[in-house]
């Protein structure tokens, strides 16, 4: 069941890598990075019609709700706005393929969460989309979460498409409501040869290291958060009295760094997503090299 709301809304977190180090044998200069990226799966579509926060009549929703599988009280207006875009926009479809009665083959995902959501705010409902589930209120007592397709990318009508009710709403919500920490660590540490790579949760880099580090926007239960919701804006800084580590850019994705190890000493490493900060606070060491 998911909760998370927003037609709105974990992150950016990248699968940790193991890189090769190269370079020369001389300890206090660690190799130039390449970094490689590990492949993450293709996104799901966006609802290009979903509101923001301040946009439904009904109010925001709340991230302190409770969301259980009761009995759905919005099934038949959700099934009548699938059935009203299949007659709007039957190229959306392909009518030839289907599961179940009706149940047919969606071949633009995007159009179709923001064509169904579009059919029920002409109903009177507030809708959105949190890539996982549809999510309809018509009041600000609670909200109701729907799965609208099926794994196979067909359409999910009927009882079956209800998933739960969430009492408070749950959505819709601005990404500032959702991101409740901002965790920064390494995913990856490497050094030149002779020298050990210290583990990712250590805090720490021995000289001749140059580590990789990521910016992770989570919710409050730790889960990370969409990057879709968040987007790509991150700020980060770096605080040190000397030149403990250099931050570089890693190419093509903002949320994390490439620090290098230049002499030993404490430093501190911050990103802040939508107002919300998180830092990393390390230490460089000798590694002890003869």
């Amino acid at each position: 069941m998911n909760v998370n709301p927003w037609p709105t809304l974990p992150a950016v977190a990248m699968l940790a890598v193991v890189l090769s180090c190269g370079g020369s044998s001389t300890p206090t200069t660690p190799p130039s990075p390449s970094p490689t990226v590990a492949p993450t799966a293709a996104p799901s579509p966006v609802a290009s019609a979903s509101p923001g926060a301040s946009s439904c009549r009904y109010g925001k929703g709340t991230v302190d709700t409770y969301c259980a599988r009761q009995v759905g009280a919005f099934g038949a207006d959700v099934d009548a706005a699938i059935t009203l875009l299949v007659q709007q926009s039957p190229d959306i479809f392909d009518l030839n393929q289907h599961i179940g009665e009706d149940g047919y083959k969606v071949l633009n995902p995007t159009d179709y969460y923001a064509g169904v959501i579009r059919n029920l705010e002409a109903r009177g409902f507030c809708a959105g989309y949190d890539f996982v589930e549809l999510q309809v209120k018509n009041s600000s007592a609670f909200s109701e979460q729907y799965d609208i397709m099926l794994g196979s990318g067909h359409i999910r009508r009927g009882a079956g498409a209800y998933r739960s009710t969430c009492s408070p709403p749950s959505f819709p919500l601005d990404p500032e409501d959702l991101i409740d920490h901002v965790r920064v660590g390494f995913f990856s540490i490497g050094c030149i040869p002779g020298v050990p790579p210290p583990r990712n949760g250590e805090r720490l880099l021995l000289m001749g290291c140059y580590g990789y580090v990521t910016a992770s926007p989570k919710d409050k239960n730790g889960d990370d958060i969409d990057a879709r919701i968040h987007g790509d804006q991150i700020d980060w800084t770096l605080s040190q009295y000397e030149t403990v580590v250099t931050m570089d850019d890693f190419p093509g994705v903002p949320f994390n760094k490439t620090l290098t190890a230049r002499q030993p000493g404490e430093f501190t490493v911050c990103a802040t997503v939508k107002g919300v900060r998180g830092c990393l606070e390390a230490e460089v060491k000798d590694n002890d090299l003869p």
